[in-house]
């Protein structure tokens, strides 16, 4: 079974190979993006670990190929900033949440679902 921080950190894994490619494809048709890239978590811990170069005895099953995220926090191309669990609106995805906070979290997103008539219909 998956630590916390080790599941965390591969998704921190995912989401720095991602923003690294979209941001060189942007730089290739001429857009650039400011770096550090921010990408929001909810976990402190994995943060610290991102930040931290030193390996303890908690995390050293954690595969080598995860030290790539380490190595670019270390060079400034991405910085990982905690967000509280209740304000993270990727949980839209990730959760099963009430009527108000789906409303909240698609209206920051600025999708244009009609949220209210599909919860009335009971289809969310």
């Amino acid at each position: 079974m998956l630590s916390t921080v080790e599941a965390k950190y591969i998704g921190f894994l995912r989401a720095t190979t991602q923003a690294l490619w979209i941001s060189k494809y942007l730089n290739k048709i001429r857009l650039s993006i400011s770096k550090p890239i921010v990408i929001f978590t909810d976990n402190n811990r994995s943060i610290s670990y991102s930040l931290n170069n030193k390996n303890h005895c908690r995390t050293k099953y954690i595969d080598v190929q995860y030290h790539f995220v380490k190595d670019h926090v270390k060079s400034g191309d991405v910085v990982f900033q905690y967000i509280p669990t209740s304000n993270n609106v990727v949980n839209l995805f990730t959760k099963s949440l009430s009527r108000d906070r789906i409303q909240q979290f698609t209206a920051k997103l600025h999708l244009p679902l009609e949220t209210k008539s599909m919860l009335d219909q009971g289809k969310c």
